[in-house]
């Protein structure tokens, strides 16, 4: 793992999202714990790690004829929906979670732009 890339790489989705990253964490899966961040928040990671996993659960008990395995989620909170979690999955071992305030990030950026450039980057770094 190269944990400087790392680190580069989620100062450039600070700077991708305009003022509108809140938080920003590369974390494990096995213990939730932060390996790279922005404004680190170490109980946000375990309990975002804790939520993919259940949801991934819940997907596979349901029946339904989806995929079982979570790429990517996003969830608004909020009745304004101000501010958005996003979590990926990088590989096999780790994650990477955002907090992102809506009221400055646009969402197209975020979704057509940082995240397709800054994915496979952050993957080949944790390698």
């Amino acid at each position: 793992m190269n944990l400087k890339v790392v680190n580069q790489l989620l100062a450039e989705v600070e700077d991708g999202l305009m003022g509108g990253l809140a938080a920003s964490n590369v974390f494990s899966k096995t213990s939730g714990m932060s390996v790279a961040g922005v404004r680190s928040s170490p109980k946000a990671c375990a309990l975002f790690n804790i939520l993919c996993e259940r949801i991934m659960e819940t997907i596979k008990k349901s029946g339904l004829p989806v995929p079982d395995y979570l790429n990517e989620t996003m969830l608004r909170l909020g009745d304004d929906g101000i501010v958005m979690i996003v979590v990926v999955d990088l590989t096999d071992k780790y994650r990477w979670g955002m907090a992102v305030d809506c009221s400055k990030a646009q969402l197209g950026i975020l979704v057509s732009v940082v995240l397709p450039d800054i994915k496979p980057r952050l993957r080949e770094a944790l390698r």
